[in-house]
């Protein structure tokens, strides 16, 4: 997706293109009459119902990665400082893990 259609898609609010749709509306019921009016109202309605339930999705989705992202930090944190501790221990320089090296 590119990245103008990514903002317009996720980044502007959902009630704004419900104003915008509601002008598109008066607009038309203008021209074209109030049954032409009606049907733009009811599929603007589901429209609007979609754009606010990808935007609820993708909000949800970018907390739950961020959430992802800082649990596995904090797990890598953990591994590390283990390791510097168990590391550290200068009585533990010359253990042997059994395996023998050439």
């Amino acid at each position: 997706m590119s990245g103008l259609a990514h903002l317009l898609a996720y980044g502007v609010p959902w009630w704004l293109w419900g104003i915008a749709g509601l002008l598109a509306v008066a607009a038309l019921a203008r021209v074209a009459g109030p049954r032409a009016a009606l049907t733009a109202t009811a599929v603007l309605a589901f429209v609007l119902a979609h754009r606010k339930g990808a935007q609820q999705g993708y909000s949800q989705a970018m907390k739950e990665g961020e959430r992802d992202a800082e649990r596995i930090l904090d797990t890598a944190r953990a591994a590390r400082s283990g390791a510097d501790l168990r590391d550290g221990d200068a009585r533990r320089l010359r253990d042997d893990d059994g395996f023998r090296r050439k």
